[in-house]
């Protein structure tokens, strides 16, 4: 596969999971509570940084309801406290490395991709390849919020609870959306650094084949 073909494969997978990255980041349906007793189950869904809410609005056409992610508070309605704990702080801190290391490297592609006569390109791209790898792994950490307070003791949870009785709610999370935009955003980091890795290869086999000193002369003398 050319140089110029990795390169594309690698910024176009960059791109990708960044854009994920960002998704899952800041969305607030990373892992969901769903109903067990009605025919068409009905979910709560919590994020990293944000929750799902609902708010109502009223008109002289009738009521509405907006579906809309709000931060989370410091306590609940019963002034009980609310904070995450070591796991959702390392997942929330680990969100936010994957985006500085996938967001400065995929901007480093496009910015060497308008420059091609940039003076450290080869060492440019080793270090990119190895920056989304470094982002693969933190953006598969961020996956430790399921074994979260959030998932596993969420006091939230135990308000919506109270406030349904009648509904039967799971005993733990489950993945939504986010989650799985964060194993998909995990193997294009994955993809986009293997093909950084064997474009820096290849192009420096290139480099090195073509400041090689051609032979002007034969090995062996054909008239001796």
């Amino acid at each position: 596969m050319r140089v110029p073909t990795l390169a594309l494969l690698s910024t176009t997978f960059g791109a990708t999971a960044f854009i994920l990255s960002w998704i899952c980041t800041f969305g607030c349906n990373f892992l969901k509570f769903s109903t067990t007793n009605l025919d068409d189950n009905f979910s709560i869904q919590f994020g990293i940084w944000y929750f799902q809410f609902w708010t109502a609005a009223t008109s002289i056409d009738g009521t509405y309801i907006f579906e809309t992610c709000h931060r989370y508070p410091e306590q609940t309605k019963d002034a009980t406290p609310f904070g995450p704990d070591a796991q959702w702080k390392t997942a929330r801190a680990f969100s936010i490395i994957t985006l500085v290391f996938g967001g400065c490297f995929f901007f480093h592609n496009v910015f060497r991709s308008c420059r091609p006569s940039y003076n450290l390109r080869l060492f440019a791209s080793r270090l990119e390849g190895m920056g989304y790898l470094l982002a693969c792994f933190c953006s598969g950490m961020t996956l430790i919020l399921l074994d979260s307070a959030l998932c596993k003791d969420n006091l939230l949870m135990a308000g919506a609870k109270a406030a349904y009785p009648l509904f039967t709610w799971q005993e733990t999370c489950g993945l939504s959306t986010g989650a799985n935009v964060v194993i998909s955003a995990t193997v294009f980091y994955f993809l986009a650094g293997v093909t950084s890795l064997k474009g820096y290869k290849k192009e420096e086999a290139e480099e090195e084949g073509a400041g090689a000193p051609a032979l002007s002369e034969p090995l062996i003398d054909e008239n001796a």
